[in-house]
């Protein structure tokens, strides 16, 4: 085990024990998630795995902090970024491809119907409420994609945030992010409204003096964002609602371009241009819902997603790159109270379409799906079980299910087990890229990805002091490769991959006098069965460790990060690792201070003994990662 690991599981101990002291703050029982099940439940009685983030640890990250940074500070999940901030962003729940995440935005999904990956750089964490993560497989209640898990993320509404807020702050790098949002609530009329703009001259992205894009600049973005939200309550049983968010960023980029004419076979020029890629993600929605009958909710839902990219070309004289993805989504989804807990009744439909520059021979597919679930508890007993069937225009039907048990050992002590399947549709890119010679191009013969996982976990919770530890085993078939021809480097995806991927997770947190102690870790075995080779950007240990005092104004903490070595860029024909990445270890600070009722004043130090990590490499390629930065601001909040 890494050095840094064995002193991570040496601290778990510790968070385990119960606090000897009492604790005046709101317990965890009171956390309420829809993730887990599609409907209300509090926390602690959720058979699946899942954390929360909420709104206090969104802001103690701070603005030098990317929303996958944040994540892979959680239990479980690990984060890829090919440069520094504004570059693409991927994470890994339990091992598992990033494209085998669900994400979604006020329930929308955003994601590139090309690529199939979501640009969560893109959303910035001031515009985030609270976030659900759900570990373990979830197609059964969401469809595609929802292999590792779901993150869900909810912005801020009118309804829960405060009536005038503003912050401003600076840092190294020239990082800047500025905020102003406003919320009222007029009778059962409620409303929000919040901008942000936020930029960093960033670093060198890359640092290979011999790579044909190497270019010695700096590599920053610049983001705008917008959301919009009104809310009308008629009763208890009736509301209206409707919301827009629209983040757009340009990002620069460290590249090259291929000129043909050059003799005799061409060569790669423009280095020392400064590439830029736009990029816009936006998300609408409208709801209605109401209760027919006492024990019926009904909740009616029409929204829209759009993920939007330009850059130029890679080939001279090529016109500029643009890829545009427009998900319809439309959800009945039904609540209905039995005698013994509750039904889950859904339709959806989700129309995907592509508009590009490149000629994809289908543009458009349709998925119609139908949900069913029914959750109960019975004195010590909680069951959950859930079945989806989703009917893809490209390839067909595709069933999934969950079936979930918990059960309370003792007042503070519970167990709960559930095995499930999961599946990932094809991407558009794998299915129809335009055949491009020397390039290669996709295959419409393609079939879904699969998998099968189970898992066990024992918790432990009483007041603020809580521990768990979870087993899992997940099996995946029919994953999608790309592979290249040797003597045409015609590159075609196919389903040949499988990959097998156990683990145990662990996590605890507790309150000592002003101490908040939480600490977790991830032990796994993420394997390529066919190479048994460990798959790339993936760790086997990794984990994270923070102490948080509070005091009357004051609130200041630690963070310690620990990644395990990894292996990227395996070889194009053998799929062995071929790039091995050292372990790391990441410290951090932060502080707050409230000045007045309305006022504080906040600051943060990422990486403070400035290490030199890896998080993506190439045999040809050194990306660069953040030394230490520092970042300081004020905050302006009117309840």
């Amino acid at each position: 085990m890494n050095p840094r690991l064995k002193t991570l599981a040496a601290l778990l101990p510790i968070a385990l024990a119960p606090s000897a002291f009492a604790v005046d703050q709101l317990t965890y029982l009171d956390q309420v998630v829809v993730t887990a099940t599609r409907q209300t439940q509090r926390a602690n009685e959720a058979i699946a795995d899942v954390t929360i983030i909420d709104k206090e640890e969104i802001e103690q990250a701070g603005a030098t902090t990317t929303l996958a940074e944040l994540l892979g500070r959680s239990t479980g999940i690990e984060f890829g970024r090919a440069g520094g901030h504004g570059a693409d962003e991927s994470i890994f729940i339990r091992g598992t491809n990033s494209g085998h995440a669900l994400i979604l935005l006020d329930g929308i999904r955003v994601n590139s119907a090309t690529t199939g990956a979501t640009a969560i750089q893109m959303i910035p964490l001031s515009q985030i409420e609270r976030i659900e993560v759900l570990r373990g497989p979830a197609s059964a209640l969401y469809g595609s994609d929802a292999i590792g898990g779901v993150i869900q993320i909810f912005t801020r509404s009118g309804s829960d945030a405060p009536r005038l807020a503003m912050q401003a702050g600076a840092g190294s790098a020239s990082t800047y992010e500025t905020s102003l949002s406003h919320a009222n609530r007029m009778g059962n009329f409620s409303y929000g409204i919040k901008a942000g703009l936020s930029g960093t001259q960033g670093i060198n992205a890359i640092e290979s003096p011999n790579y044909p894009g190497y270019n010695a600049d700096k590599d920053g973005y610049r983001n705008s964002n917008l959301n919009l939200n009104a809310n009308y309550r008629f009763n208890a049983g009736a509301e209206v609602g409707a919301g827009f968010f629209n983040s757009q960023t340009v990002s620069r980029y460290d590249g090259y371009q291929w000129d043909p004419n050059i003799l005799p076979f061409g060569g790669s020029v423009n280095a020392n241009h400064n590439y830029e890629m736009k990029h816009r993600t936006a998300g609408t929605y409208a709801f209605a819902t109401f209760t027919p009958t006492s024990i019926w909710k009904s909740n009616l839902r029409i929204a829209q997603g759009i993920d939007w990219t330009e850059s130029p070309e890679s080939v001279i004289g090529d016109p500029i790159s643009v890829f545009k993805t427009t998900q319809n989504q439309y959800t009945w989804q039904n609540d209905i109270s039995l005698p013994l807990g509750t039904l889950l009744a859904g339709l959806e439909r989700l129309e995907q379409e592509v508009d590009s520059s490149k000629d994809f021979a289908v543009k458009s597919r349709s998925i119609n799906s139908a949900v069913l679930g029914w959750n109960a508890s019975l004195n010590a007993h909680s069951i959950q079980v859930n079945t989806r069937r989703d009917d893809n225009s490209q390839f067909g039907q595709h069933q999934t299910w969950l079936a979930g048990y918990g059960f309370h050992i003792a007042p503070a002590w519970r167990m709960a087990t559930s095995v499930g399947t999961a599946f990932k549709a094809p991407t558009m890119n794998d299915l129809y890229f335009p055949t491009t010679p020397g390039v290669g191009g996709g295959n419409a013969n393609l079939r879904p990805e699969e998998s099968r996982n189970a898992e066990f976990s024992l918790r432990y919770q009483q007041g603020r002091d809580q521990a768990r530890i979870t087993y899992f085993h997940n099996k995946i078939r029919n994953l999608i490769e790309w592979t290249t021809d040797p003597n045409t480097f015609f590159s075609t995806p196919s389903n040949v991959g499988q990959a097998r991927i156990k683990g145990i997770e662990l996590s605890a947190g507790t309150v000592i006098g002003n101490w908040l102690l939480n600490a977790n870790a991830t032990f796994q075995d993420p394997k390529d069965l066919d190479t048994g080779e460990q798959l790339r950007r993936r760790a086997r240990a990794f984990g994270n460790v923070s102490a948080t005092y509070v005091s009357g104004p004051l609130k200041a903490g630690i963070e310690w990060k620990m990644v395990g070595a990894r292996y990227d860029d395996p070889h194009w024909q053998t799929r062995m690792n071929q790039v091995r990445m050292d372990s790391y270890s990441l410290t951090n600070l932060f502080g707050e201070y409230t000045v007045a009722r309305d006022w504080s004043l906040f600051a943060r130090i990422d990486n403070l003994f400035d290490k030199n990590y890896e998080i993506a490499r190439s045999q040809s390629v050194i990306y660069g990662t953040p030394g230490i930065t520092a970042f300081a601001g004020i905050r302006y909040t009117l309840q």
